[in-house]
């Protein structure tokens, strides 16, 4: 028995080694047949790319060794393994079904905060037991696998060697060091980081992954070109000087007027009546009613069926996603410092300022965004009841309670900010609606079942929000004070099924689509002189300002002198915006626009009186 040992020892040995062998095979196979840069079947027309399966299975190999190393258990290691790699891929599957968008850097931010992410994401695994027997099934086999023998080999140095090894490997490919670089070659990848959708398709999923964090660790401090934001205010000196100016403004409030302001941004509103076929008058009645009181129009938002802080950003600083290259999500990426925009704005005015939404505080960041952004007060999930809830989120209902109940009749001015949940995705499944109604809706024709069952779950929720803003607008309309009601969309609902099968009205895609918004206030109609084009996330706040009559931030002063010389139709505007724009942004997220202002004005003035004197 004894003198048979070192041949057992030799035997495991060899086996586990083999079994390493096996699960590299098996690991390019999973990535061939996930990716949908990897050809499968390997029978098909076209020969397999065995370099390009081999870079997006290396991090999960290296995860693989790792683990070996510190659990001395090989089969038990590559089951782990194997659950992430299927993890990684199912993820971004799903993030392309839903958002057209393969999976990036920014989204392992949600595991940081994996308990507020969660009962959001379960969601859209639907209802049933299935999901939890899976998951039972993974946790009882993973528990099973902690009673392999270990590998006699991996101990002592050897262990220390192949652990330190593996680490450095892992962490000099996150960081791109040594001879990375050549391994995944962006060049020979055809990585192009404007275009994450088609680099993904060419790389695969996990090689896009890689470069892509490289490309971010690469972003640079930013450095706005001072001169050209100069150049372009000196170009737009006389408009500026006009905006500046109290009361310059046809649509404005006199001055100090200070109206309360509530801000509803609507989670996936859009208008149906842009879908091919769609019946006339029928989407919508309180939106198209009320936009006949107020200003409204299209808005082009920087989002596509998901990632609604990037139209939200946008909005309450008024600073272009574009002008912060690289960043996806930036209440997770460029939150650390205080930010300025809208909120400040108001807040040097005078106002109270309170951010309301019914989900976690701690999703997507808002916690510690919503504190540099300026907020004196944010409500979240946690003061809203389950008994709320429609379908799978709180109500509109319940928030436009909320916001009415936050609402004062006496002292300073408000600024609210609600941001609604219940129109969320998913639309493949919605538990608790009404039937009757469901089955009344109106719908376009094209579509087959299954398209039917996820548009009327998406409109059902709209008529509640179209609803609520009929509610909202006419408690606000019987209000003392002077208020103003902006309300818009935060991007297009993740309608796949729908979108494939009956398209657009105006043909294009639905990353292509707008959003409407609508600006009403209680004191007047709006004349249809005063009717705004077609206009953007990042330049909506100018115009609630303008039509506020307040005045002091030079930088919104400056986007409404800039509205009308920017394309006109920016909604059309498919390239990036100019970088004398993209300086200015940056200039204004720094602290640094003040001085440049002055001196486009002063030299302006000086270029003016040269031209005039005698």
């Amino acid at each position: 028995m004894t003198a048979s040992a070192p041949h057992v020892v030799e035997r495991q040995n060899r086996l586990s080694l083999a079994w390493l062998g096996v699960v590299v095979l098996a690991f390019m196979v999973l990535a061939s047949y996930y990716d949908p840069a990897l050809t499968w079947p390997w029978f098909g027309t076209e020969p397999p790319s065995w370099e390009l399966a081999a870079l997006n299975i290396i991090p999960f190999l290296l995860i693989v060794l790792l683990l070996s190393a510190l659990t001395r258990r090989v089969i038990l290691s590559s089951w782990l393994g194997l659950l992430l790699i299927v993890g990684s891929y199912a993820a971004n599957a799903a993030k392309l079904e839903q958002l057209e968008m393969p999976l990036l850097p920014g989204d392992f931010h949600f595991l940081s905060d994996l308990g507020s992410a969660l009962p959001l994401f379960s969601h859209y695994l639907g209802a049933g037991l299935g999901p939890i027997l899976v998951l039972l099934g993974v946790l009882a086999l993973t528990v099973a696998l902690f009673r392999e023998k270990a590998w006699p080999a991996m101990h002592g140095w050897t262990r220390a060697a192949v652990a330190v090894a593996t680490l450095a490997l892992g962490i000099s490919l996150i960081g791109g060091w040594g001879p990375w670089r050549s391994v995944y070659s962006a060049g020979r990848l055809h990585f192009e980081p404007w275009s994450v959708v088609d680099s993904a398709k060419r790389a695969g999923v996990v090689s896009n992954l890689v470069l892509y964090n490289w490309e971010l660790a690469q972003r640079q401090e930013l450095r706005p070109d001072r001169r050209a934001a100069t150049n372009l205010l000196r170009a737009n000196a006389d408009n500026l000087r006009l905006r500046l100016a109290p009361n310059s403004s046809a649509m404005g409030m006199p001055e100090g007027t200070r109206p309360d302001i509530v801000i509803v941004q609507s989670e996936s509103l859009f208008d149906p009546a842009r879908l091919s076929n769609a019946p006339t008058d029928t989407y919508l009645p309180n939106f198209h009613r009320l936009a006949r009181q107020g200003l409204s129009g299209n808005m082009k938002v920087p989002t596509f069926a998901g990632g609604t802080i990037r139209t939200e950003f946008e909005f309450l600083t008024g600073l272009a996603l574009e002008f912060f290259p690289g960043v996806q999500y930036p209440y997770f990426e460029i939150a650390e410092q205080p930010i300025p925009g809208i909120v400040r704005t108001l807040s040097r005015q005078g106002y109270q300022t309170t951010a309301i939404h019914p989900n976690s505080g701690v999703f997507w960041n808002r916690n510690q965004a919503f504190k540099q952004i300026g907020f004196d007060q944010f409500i979240d999930g946690k003061a809203f009841p389950k008994e709320t809830i429609v379908g799978l989120f709180t109500g509109d209902a319940a928030l436009t309670d909320r916001v009415l109940a936050e609402l004062d009749e006496d002292g300073p001015p408000q600024m609210i900010f609600a941001i609604s949940m219940e129109n969320h995705g998913p639309f493949d499944w919605r538990p608790g609606l009404d039937e009757k109604r469901l089955a009344s809706l109106k719908l376009p024709p094209g579509l087959d079942e299954g398209g039917e069952y996820w548009l009327r779950n998406y409109l059902y929720l709209l008529e509640d929000a179209d609803h609520e803003l009929g509610r909202l607008a006419e408690a606000l309309q019987k209000r003392k004070r002077r208020t103003l009601l902006l309300f818009y969309g935060d991007h297009l609902p993740a309608l796949p099924p729908v979108y494939h099968q009956i398209g657009f009205v105006d043909g294009e895609g639905p990353k292509a689509q707008p959003v409407p918004w609508l600006l009403l206030d209680n004191g007047r109609t709006f004349s249809s002189s005063s009717t705004q084009p077609d206009t953007t996330s990042w330049l909506l706040p100018s115009i609630l300002l303008e039509a506020a009559g307040i005045s002091g931030d030079r930088y919104f002063s400056a986007l409404g002198a800039l509205r009308d010389s920017l394309p006109a139709k920016p909604m059309d505007s498919a390239g990036t915006l100019p970088g004398e724009l993209r300086a200015m942004g940056q200039l204004r997220f720094r602290g640094e626009l003040e001085p440049v202002i002055d001196s486009a004005l002063d030299s302006a003035a000086g270029i003016r009186d040269t031209a005039i004197a005698p």
